[in-house]
């Protein structure tokens, strides 16, 4: 029944066009790695196993992308933060900033040398040698706002945006320049897309006034230099964004990601006749510790909420623990190839894949 590849469907989701069925990006990150049994901190600094393991994964689950990278703390790590790994995920553990005046220390990594950028650009070339322009190649990146949270401290620098807002603008276009840099290098190894990841930047952390102030105009910046070089920028931002989903609609992004925590049929309503959205199945709830079934059937209620008129891909609400069952992986996945396109592009389910249970 197909007739496109992954990558022509989820370009034509983004373009609101009718794709032959809903695509769907699990966000198989770290949970890639367990498919040829590796564990994070093996891959981490070992380009081929990650490579190898990514697209092992998505050639094993058959969705429609391929996320380089595993976290949003490789540029915070390459300026002077410490990180430890745990078993999900690299976590910033010492900040590089002591005191304000520290700053003056910090200097924009070079993706060619600096830390991790370079094993994560050499993963990309790896992955577009294997698979070439069949699947969505999409690394993440930390976005400025939470660049600067895990280079100073995350309550630091909400005392620092009311005590010193020009300090803050000053650090802010430090991580943006980082960003630039190691987007453009990410840019020449062969991304398709790059997810900027800022949930430094939800609702529970800024109010929609300081997202305009100190997140908005940088984040701007980095989409508007992506798509000046024909690679789709993602706007995500974990946790509640209802409060911002114009703006984030607004900054230059081709595509939301959205955290299961919202209505995706609200954000449909309020945004998605404008830009793409992305989501929201629990990774944990439903992902991590439900049946295949009831996934199943969860995503086919997000399908029905927010795929109606294109501009939708099925997805989970954020990255997926390294333990979730591949059954529940294989479920959702199966919702979006059950769910085409009519040429209205209303949705019709052309199968039953799984016994309908209660939710």
């Amino acid at each position: 029944m197909s007739t496109m590849n992954s990558l022509e469907r989820v370009v034509a989701a983004i373009k609101m066009e009718k794709p032959d069925r809903v695509p769907v990006t699990p966000l198989v990150i770290s949970r890639a790695l367990r498919v040829l049994g590796y564990t994070t901190d093996q891959c981490l600094y070992n380009p081929d196993k990650m490579a190898e393991s990514k697209v092992a994964a998505s050639l094993k689950f058959d969705d429609d992308s391929v996320v380089a990278g595993t976290d949003l703390f490789v540029e915070a790590e390459c300026m002077g933060s410490k990180v430890t790994v745990y078993e999900h995920t690299p976590v910033v553990t010492e900040y590089f900033l002591k005191d304000r005046k520290d700053i003056d220390k910090l200097k924009v990594p070079d993706p060619a040398s600096d830390g991790r950028m370079p094993f994560v650009c050499k993963e990309i070339e790896l992955i577009k040698q294997k698979i070439g322009d069949t699947r969505v190649v999409v690394p993440v990146t930390g976005g400025p706002v939470t660049q600067a949270s895990q280079l100073y401290g995350p309550e630091q620098l909400l005392i620092a945006m009311i005590e010193d807002p020009d300090w803050v603008h000053r650090l802010l276009r430090i991580c943006t320049d980082a960003s630039l840099a190691y987007w453009n290098a990410l840019i020449k190894a062969g991304a398709h897309a790059i997810v900027l990841l800022e949930p430094f930047s939800a609702n529970t952390i800024l109010s929609p006034d300081q997202y305009e102030e100190f997140t908005a105009p940088y984040c701007k910046e980095i989409f508007e230099n992506s798509w000046s070089q024909g690679v789709v920028g993602i706007n995500h931002i974990c946790a509640d964004t209802s409060m911002i989903w114009d703006k984030m609609a607004g900054v230059g992004a081709l595509g939301l990601q959205l955290d299961h925590v919202i209505d995706i049929g609200e954000a449909k309503k309020t945004v998605g006749h404008k830009i793409c959205i992305s989501g929201n199945v629990h990774p944990v709830d439903y992902m991590a510790f439900s049946t295949p079934e009831k996934v199943y059937w969860k995503s086919r209620e997000v399908i029905e909420k927010a795929a109606h008129g294109s501009g939708f891909v099925l997805g989970s609400g954020c990255d997926l623990n390294p333990n979730t069952p591949e059954e529940n992986i294989f479920a959702m996945v199966q919702a979006g190839k059950d769910a085409v396109y009519n040429d209205d592009l209303t949705i019709e389910f052309v199968r039953e894949s799984y016994p309908k249970v209660d939710a």
